[in-house]
């Protein structure tokens, strides 16, 4: 995984300086891909199961920047078809999310769990300020289907956990959860 991130920091640097001069200003797409590589060398240092995580766009990204056709077509090769080159995405229906949330209430209405959100923000302002509200679908068997409001993201469990444990000082219900589900929309209301 490691290898993916000097690969493609090695490419950005060749790209680079195939591509610009000293004086020359740098593009916002050089520009770009030096705050990605940065990035991706970062994150391979400090968070390498985020970089396994993503192994198989890493190697999409690879084989896309290694086939690209270049724009001028200098040597007359034809295009790389990219699409038939890389094997199709993965259908992520019902998959659970990387990042994690806080489970606050549970309706069975979307309206319900609109003015439930409201009367949260209304009453933990504080607490909730910058966090997106969603609502995943979960089937309780006999007890029927409910929506869960949740909120986030959160980068772990752990912070959901300690968000949890400011809003239960405060006498609310909650538990951290993964931050699936669908964006909570005004128009539910």
């Amino acid at each position: 995984m490691l290898r993916y991130a000097i690969i493609l920091t090695a490419l950005l640097a060749l790209a680079g300086c195939a591509t610009s001069r000293p004086d020359a200003p740098v593009s916002a797409e050089a520009a770009r891909a030096a705050a990605v590589a940065d990035l991706l060398t970062r994150t391979a240092a400090d968070r390498p199961e985020r970089i396994r995580s993503a192994d198989a766009e890493l190697a999409a990204l690879e084989l896309a920047l290694l086939n690209a056709p270049s724009s001028a077509a200098e040597d007359g090769a034809a295009p790389v078809n990219l699409a038939r080159a890389l094997a199709p995405a993965p259908d992520l229906t019902g998959a659970r999310s990387l990042l994690s949330a806080v489970h606050l209430a549970s309706y069975r209405d979307p309206r319900n769990a609109q003015a439930g959100w409201r009367e949260l923000l209304a009453s933990e302002p504080e607490a909730l300020a910058g966090l997106e509200p969603r609502l995943a679908q979960t089937d309780l068997g006999e007890r029927g289907i409910f929506l869960r409001l949740k909120a986030g993201p959160f980068d772990s469990p752990e912070a959901a956990g300690a968000h949890c444990a400011r809003l239960e000082a405060d006498g609310h219900w909650c538990a951290p959860v993964d931050f699936s589900g669908r964006m909570l929309h005004s128009s539910e209301s």
